[in-house]
């Protein structure tokens, strides 16, 4: 089995913990509710099923308050995340220097194999992370990209092909939002924004019709996320 970086990233995302923690509480109006679901899943040591962090996708800035979720030390660490190929960021202006790649590596994220229109070729990587012993904890957003009006794009399968091939446990999370905060709203504390985290949702939640218990097909995968974001939805309201 493909061997991934477990205690860089670890180390990192608690440098990073305590960097935005202090960032966010200073600068930004941040609230984090619902983190009862999460303690309660970071107690259980006797937890055979991975987790999936499952979000809408406001911001670059997700990223880095993603860790604030989870107690400083709980067992849930590292958060890996779905990422694009180094070459989707090459209109990032200097980001793209930086983005993708080793670097994302480092921080916990592995690319998307994409064109390959197969789900087991594309989430290659992230079905070896929810399956390996340790480290099993995967943040992904359901609609695949980055919201472009504010507003949250249609899910595409790639959630629920992960959380039926591996039984994971969903947890939706709802951001609302760094969606086109710029530094003066940074730091002059213009925004506030509000991160809730819903109850854990199961495989058999997601899929519920007898085909897709069984034999479940592209529209199955992406009904399983747009469930997903229709609770997420409902969490922002």
């Amino acid at each position: 089995m493909k061997q991934f970086q477990y205690y860089l990233p670890t180390a990192l995302q608690k440098i990073g913990y305590v960097i935005f923690f202090v960032l966010y509480k200073v600068f930004v109006c941040i609230e984090i509710r619902g983190k009862e679901h999460i303690k309660a899943l970071s107690r259980n040591r006797n937890l055979t099923q991975p987790i999936i962090l499952a979000s809408n996708h406001t911001s670059e800035l997700d990223v880095t308050a993603m860790p604030l979720v989870l107690p400083f030390f709980s067992q849930l660490y590292p958060i890996y995340f779905v990422s694009n190929m180094t070459e989707k960021y090459k209109t990032f202006g200097w980001r793209s220097y930086m983005y993708g790649g080793v670097f994302f590596n480092m921080l916990g994220g592995y690319a998307v194999h994409s064109g390959s229109h197969d789900y087991a070729v594309a989430l290659e990587d992230h079905l070896l992370l929810l399956k390996q012993k340790r480290g099993r904890t995967l943040w992904i957003s359901p609609e695949g990209m980055r919201t472009r009006d504010g507003r949250m794009n249609p899910a595409r399968g790639g959630l629920g092909y992960l959380v039926y091939d591996t039984n994971a446990i969903v947890i939706p999370i709802a951001i609302d939002t760094f969606f086109n905060m710029n530094a003066w709203d940074f730091f002059t504390r213009r925004r506030k924004v509000v991160i809730t985290v819903g109850r854990p949702m199961t495989r058999s939640e997601l899929f519920t019709s007898p085909n897709a218990t069984t034999t479940p097909l592209v529209e199955d995968f992406r009904h399983a996320g747009q469930i997903v974001l229709d609770k997420i939805e409902e969490m922002m309201e």
